[in-house]
């Protein structure tokens, strides 16, 4: 389905509407649940939470103008969900951290880069992917929230802004947090950061 679709059946109501919900829930419930389970690490949450980015779909309907890509706006629901859930399950989203540079998002965007090294060296190459993956797994698992925001910069390419608006926060203390974010990340990639380029651990 796509967003023409969406507003004409969000304009119609009814069985319209119904009707755009369950196509959008065959098209797009598989993926979406991918996404959500590699961040909360829990099969049934993950269902939960995309259910719930449904009926908040059905609830918001109204507010979509089409102004993004259908999926695009359906993905920052889900998004916003899932702050709402970590933010719910507990401490450890504080902003305390001292500032750090952006050198983990760029090596992570960098990584396949990385890894295209010469036939010689693909024993190295084999062992630099599984050291950042080993690191990364933890880090996704220990902090979800944090390993999510670090994702949608090294990923997905959001700036600053589209990352302050999908955590409801002002750009200062956005700035903060992504620097958190990094922090953390860089601590569970340290002996791969210190494999790849030398660099200490902290």
């Amino acid at each position: 389905m796509d967003r023409v679709e969406f507003i004409r059946a969000c304009r119609e109501g009814g069985a319209a509407l119904e009707r755009a919900l369950v196509a959008l829930d065959r098209e797009l419930f598989a993926a979406l649940y991918r996404e959500c389970r590699r961040a909360v690490h829990d099969a049934a949450a993950a269902r939960d939470l995309v259910q719930e980015t449904f009926i908040k779909v059905w609830q918001r309907c109204a507010t979509f103008q089409g102004e993004s890509e259908l999926r695009t706006w359906i993905r920052a629901i889900l998004r916003n969900t899932m702050l709402d859930a970590f933010r719910r399950a507990g401490p450890g989203l504080s902003l305390d951290d001292e500032a750090a540079s952006g050198e983990i998002e760029a090596r992570i965007v960098e990584l396949s880069a990385v890894m295209a090294v010469a036939p010689q060296d693909a024993a190295h190459a084999r062992e630099l992917a599984a050291t950042f993956r080993r690191g990364w797994e933890r880090f996704e698992r220990d902090c979800p929230a944090h390993a999510a925001v670090i994702t949608w910069i090294s990923e997905d390419g959001l700036d600053n802004a589209a990352v302050a608006e999908l955590l409801g926060r002002s750009p200062g203390a956005t700035r903060e947090y992504i620097s958190q974010c990094r922090k953390k990340a860089r601590v569970y990639l340290a002996e791969w950061f210190e494999l790849a380029f030398g660099a200490p651990r902290p």
